[in-house]
């Protein structure tokens, strides 16, 4: 089986996680966290204690995965958070981090976290539903409580009084934002790649419908099966699949049957391998976000777009399915934003290293952006 260039990139993303996942780890609170360097730094896991969500429901003994690279300085204020999007883990943006990289580090101390329920290939990573035996009886989270938790890792378990900025893809890029108004004089910057800054009508639709799927896998059983509904899961992610990439990506990679049985299979078995339930809790994290949900505004995303601090910079994609020209103008209302706008045929999925014309624009683009932050 072969497939275009471009689809071992999810690959490498997904499967990323999994060679430095260590199955134990989850097994106890660790010491504090030591730091870490090299190009294949340690798998980190730290013990939050129990985080109270925005609903007031409590995770209790709750366990947050993680990664960091290069050396945190003296004063501890060279950090920089890197956020994760959807079915990926925390080694997604590793394309920009190293020495004389957009994320430097010889200059910056990356830490990278993945959110809650992040269950990638079923190696139960950040607590979620199924790690923690607590299947659907697991509270409902959203975006800002998992927000809330990278937060409570870098203030409360790793010291970080201040952060130069945080970064983030697809939903790590909702939490830049939501960092930005939640904690507007914690971060000096925020970089929001394809992500927005409230989910539209037709977006919500999709996810709706993809959870609307797994569901009616006769295996879902409530969601308190056993073994995981694949057959499900696979078809609610084939349907999402189509905003990921470009009508142009599709017409120059899909021409022919011969093409397009291969890349199906592929998918299919790939996103059988995710965990039903977990996927089904991020599905609605996704479809649920408006900035303007945070407290204080009443609903009203410009209002709390207004009201960030921090310096940001928009990267967005000319043909990204997932996200609307107006959209991508509501973010606008952010009272310092750049904009970098990327012409490439792999539309959304260039947010994540797919194209490497769009990954040298980003770390060029990145690199000017945090030089200019104090």
């Amino acid at each position: 089986m072969t497939f275009p260039k471009s689809i071992l990139w999810f690959v490498r993303m997904s499967c990323g996680i999994v060679w430095v996942w260590c199955g134990a780890a989850l097994a106890g609170a660790p010491a504090p966290a030591p730091v870490s360097t090299g190009p294949h730094p340690e798998h980190l896991i730290a013990n939050l204690g129990d985080v109270k969500l925005g609903s007031g429901d409590v995770i209790k003994d709750f366990k947050v995965s993680y990664v960091t690279h290069g050396k945190l300085n003296k004063a501890k204020n060279n950090v920089i958070l890197v956020m994760q999007p959807f079915l990926a883990g925390h080694h997604l943006h590793d394309f920009l981090i190293g020495p004389g990289k957009a994320l430097d580090t010889d200059k910056y101390y990356i830490v990278a976290s993945d959110f809650i329920g992040n269950s990638l290939l079923q190696q139960g990573v950040t607590t979620g539903p199924t790690n923690s035996g607590l299947k659907m009886e697991f509270p409902w989270f959203t975006i800002r409580d998992s927000t809330n938790v990278d937060y409570k890792l870098l203030k409360d378990y790793l010291g970080i009084e201040h952060v130069v900025a945080v970064i983030g893809p697809s939903i790590g890029a909702m939490k830049a934002y939501q960092f930005g108004v939640s904690y507007p004089t914690y971060v000096s910057g925020a970089v929001a790649i394809m992500g927005s800054p409230l989910i539209s009508p037709r977006m919500r639709w999709v996810l709706s419908n993809a959870m609307d799927i797994i569901a009616m896998d006769g295996g879902w059983q409530g969601g308190n099966y056993e073994v995981n509904p694949s057959g499900g899961l696979s078809a609610a992610l084939m349907a999402w699949l189509p905003y990921v990439f470009t009508e142009r990506w599709y017409a120059q990679n899909l021409r022919t049957p011969e093409q397009l049985r291969p890349f199906r299979q592929f998918w299919r078995e790939l996103f059988a391998a995710q965990d039903a339930r977990d996927v089904y809790y991020q599905l609605r994290m996704w479809a649920s976000f408006s900035i303007g949900d945070s407290p204080g505004f009443n609903g009203d995303a410009h209002a709390a777009l207004r009201s960030i601090k921090a310096r940001v910079l928009l990267i967005t994609a000319k043909e990204d399915l997932m996200i609307s020209p107006e959209e991508i103008a509501m973010a606008k209302a952010i009272p310092n934003v750049g904009h970098l706008e990327l012409d490439t045929s792999f539309g959304h999925a260039a947010c994540c290293g797919a194209d490497p014309e769009a990954n040298k624009a980003m770390d060029r683009e990145i690199a000017r952006f945090l030089a200019r932050l104090k």
